[in-house]
């Protein structure tokens, strides 16, 4: 009995780490702060132009299209590209600086000898942009997790992203981070101080 109920936790264990290891496994510190948004698609359905499968965006609903070379993949749900638009709506404050951060989940297609077997990623609607790209390794069964992070200045009221490649895509994560001028940080922390001071009192 103890040793169907140890096989037993250990599927569950490796099925459980399979999944996370392909879903949202690089999570920026800045998630959840005001000014952030968070989207993720999952591609489980054969829709191109689907809804998020989890978003917390107080700015708008993220639209996304896909333009497919090649079908739908099921399992495990994923896109052969093709090209992904995104527009994240995001905060119309003119703060200097924008965070992005970009989880994609992803394998070549060797579908299209026109376009390069690797993703080329572009965020519009800028003046300036620094990009890196790191932590790529196999996530499940050959399929590679690559993170983008990208500062841009100044921050546009929305970002548009496109994704290109000869690439299948199974799942995209993508959470955005206004960051506040650094006059309203210093009157954030005088206001706190004034609080304090008030309590104290």
């Amino acid at each position: 009995m103890n040793k169907l109920i140890t096989i037993a936790c250990l599927a569950v264990t490796l099925a459980i780490g399979s999944i996370a290891s392909a879903h949202d496994v690089v999570i920026p510190p800045w998630r959840g702060s005001s000014g952030s948004t968070y989207q993720m698609w999952e591609f489980n359905s054969d829709v191109h132009d689907p809804a998020p499968d989890v978003v917390s965006n107080l700015y708008g609903t993220p639209q996304l299209r896909v333009t497919s070379n090649g079908d739908w993949i099921n399992p495990p749900g994923a896109w052969a590209l093709g090209e992904i638009d995104v527009l994240i709506p995001n905060s119309d404050v003119l703060n200097p600086e924008k965070w992005i951060r970009i989880q994609l989940t992803w394998q070549p297609a060797d579908n299209d000898p026109f376009l390069h077997g690797d993703p080329f990623i572009a965020v519009g609607s800028f003046d300036s942009m620094i990009m890196s790209r790191y932590d790529d390794y196999q996530a499940v069964s050959g399929w590679i997790h690559s993170t983008y992070d990208i500062t841009i200045w100044p921050n546009p009221y929305e970002e548009w992203i496109a994704i290109k490649g000869d690439i299948t895509v199974d799942e995209l994560v993508i959470d955005t981070y206004c960051i506040p001028e650094p006059a309203t940080i210093c009157l954030l922390g005088l206001g706190t101080l004034t609080l304090l001071r008030k309590r104290r009192v």
